[in-house]
């Protein structure tokens, strides 16, 4: 009578998978809708307030720099200028990288984590297998014990 065992947990072990499974795929979908939403907060948000704050820094530069004089050559106000623009282009070149590589990482979270739950679902259907392989076995010992 132990293939009632065995069916039992032939079930629990494909329900279990199932339930991991379907887990992992929430996980998934939230990290993927996050990974999103950091990208159009980044886009809508944060790099337009960073162009306006080196906007307002530029011209609050370019001010102190004309009030020096017309001067060209190194060390010049208008080197300085142009060097204060390459940092300010370098910074958001930096912080667009950022964002590229952070919504790069959540979404191969999000593909990494339904694989999990795929796994979870094989898992749960192979232990399953196995119980009903030992069911069958215990069934056939008892007929011929019988």
């Amino acid at each position: 009578m132990a293939f009632i065992g065995n069916i039992v947990a032939a079930y629990a072990a494909q329900q279990i998978g199932e339930y991991n499974a379907q887990l992992y795929n929430q996980q998934a979908a939230f990290a993927k809708a996050k990974a999103e939403q950091g990208r159009v907060a980044y886009n809508q948000l944060d790099r337009p307030r960073l162009l306006k704050s080196q906007a307002s820094h530029y011209s609050n530069y370019y001010v102190s720099r004309a009030v020096s004089g017309a001067q060209l050559g190194r060390g010049s106000p208008y080197a300085s200028l142009l060097e204060f623009q390459v940092n300010q282009h370098t910074d958001l070149a930096i912080a667009d990288y950022n964002e590229t590589v952070d919504y790069t990482d959540m979404q191969n979270q999000s593909i990494l984590l339904t694989a999990k739950g795929r796994g979870e679902r094989f898992r749960g259907r192979m232990t399953a297998g196995v119980e009903l392989g030992k069911a069958g076995g215990s069934i056939l010992q008892w007929v011929s014990g019988n």
